[in-house]
């Protein structure tokens, strides 16, 4: 497989070039990631704003509780509805990370298996 100079530069960049390729789809998938990140942060501030705003307009103490356990509720919901998206977002991410090493990793080895 590798016989020459020339063999061993090329299997070098080779594999600086599957590792330039995962790094930049990691770059960009953690860019994506923490774009939903920030805009789930801004989307709950502002329901907290509006929610803060609904319990100060409660005239009973029973309409603050039955609010305030609607909007646990609803935070809950949502939490865990994003804490999904992120899991899935992440796998996909560590997905279209690696194929570019698991495709260097198989053209070694197969380059080995010949030679």
């Amino acid at each position: 497989m590798i016989r020459t100079y020339e063999d061993l530069m090329s299997f070098n960049k080779d594999n600086l070039d599957a590792a330039s390729a995962a790094s930049k789809v990691l770059a960009k998938g953690l860019e994506d990631m923490s774009k939903e990140a920030v805009a789930f942060s801004s989307k709950s501030m502002d329901g907290a704003v509006a929610a803060s705003k609904q319990l100060g307009a409660c005239k009973t103490p029973a309409d603050f509780t039955n609010l305030q356990t609607k909007l646990v509720k609803d935070n809950w919901d949502a939490m865990v509805a994003q804490s999904k998206k992120m899991v899935d977002l992440s796998n996909s991410v560590m997905k279209s990370t690696m194929e570019p090493l698991q495709a260097r990793t198989k053209a070694v080895i197969d380059g080995f298996a010949r030679a």
